[in-house]
């Protein structure tokens, strides 16, 4: 198992206000939870979880709105610090400023620049072919296909999501990288593009944020279809989110459900889907892990 951990300065690392909030974060974690039991014994919906989260700031309810969706990621990736000095803006710079928020930024930037050093990779044999799944907006891609377009590198790129919504948003993002010509949007499912994806015959499947969400057998059963689709020397670009001191306020105040896996889980469920070669890549938080798979032969530990 290689893990590489990441210390540049362009990535996001500002832990102290946040380990020093900790207690404070953990008692109100257990308020929150106290609270949701005794709404739920008088037959009461709780609107707001945490005042100081999403009943004051602007953006706080719309991530609790959103959860698990593209929005809430959309905001987390291009929130604009400063732009209000209201409370209620201070509160929303303040939990976009989060540990897990900052890793999710990370995650951004490591995916990105994980797919350009592929796509750099795979360039001399001519068009490299991107499948994204679950692709929310896209932005990642959009913009990596914009700066690796610069070198004269030939991209073709499909972006899957089963949101409308998702998919409006990926063509602002498409049209602002002037990337028309090479990036297409697909409604679909991930679970259910297979089809699609054995067709478009990619050289590259990327799957940022969307293993979260997935049973550890269901990752290993999906993941194996997609080894399948690769050809030999493609790669499989994914992550996952590690347990970390603020995943108890993400699960109960922000409402947002994920599952967590550490390293060996993370390198079992790659392994038993059939990569033999991968590294998994740390943000300097250690809390988002970008995973980069390559096939060249089977795992003998595939199942």
């Amino acid at each position: 198992m290689n893990v590489i951990r990441v210390t540049s300065e362009t990535f996001e690392a500002k832990r102290w206000p946040y380990y020093c909030i900790l207690p404070l974060s953990l008692l109100l974690v257990l308020w929150s939870v106290l609270k949701k039991r005794c709404y739920s014994l008088v037959g009461r919906k709780q609107d707001v979880n945490l005042l100081l989260f999403d009943g004051v700031g602007k953006y706080g309810k719309v991530i609790k709105r959103n959860v698990t969706g593209w929005k809430a990621v959309d905001l987390i990736y291009n929130h604009r610090f400063g732009e209000s000095r209201s409370l209620g803006g201070c509160l929303d710079d303040f939990w976009f400023d989060s540990l897990n928020c900052q890793a999710a930024r990370n995650r951004f930037r490591l995916a990105k620049r994980e797919l350009k050093k592929a796509i750099l990779h795979l360039s001399s044999h001519g068009v490299v072919r991107i499948l994204s799944l679950a692709a929310g907006t896209g932005q990642i891609e959009s913009e990596a296909v914009a700066d690796v377009k610069r070198g004269n590198v030939h991209v073709k790129a499909m972006l899957v999501d089963k949101e409308p919504a998702a998919l409006t948003r990926a063509r602002e993002f498409i049209a602002i990288n002037n990337v028309a010509e090479d990036v297409e949007v697909v409604q679909a499912d991930a679970r259910e593009a297979l089809g699609i994806a054995a067709g478009f015959k990619p050289h590259i499947i990327a799957m940022i944020a969307f293993l979260d969400y997935l049973s550890y057998k269901e990752g290993v059963r999906f993941i194996s279809k997609l080894f399948n689709i690769l050809p030999q020397g493609g790669y499989f670009i994914t992550s996952n989110t590690m347990p970390n001191v603020e995943m108890q306020f993400v699960t109960h105040i922000v409402g947002w459900p994920l599952i967590y896996r550490d390293h060996q889980e993370i390198s079992r469920l790659i392994r038993e889907s059939g990569f033999a070669e991968y590294e998994l890549i740390d943000d300097p938080l250690c809390i988002q892990n970008v995973v980069v798979a390559r096939k060249t032969k089977r795992n003998p530990q595939a199942i």
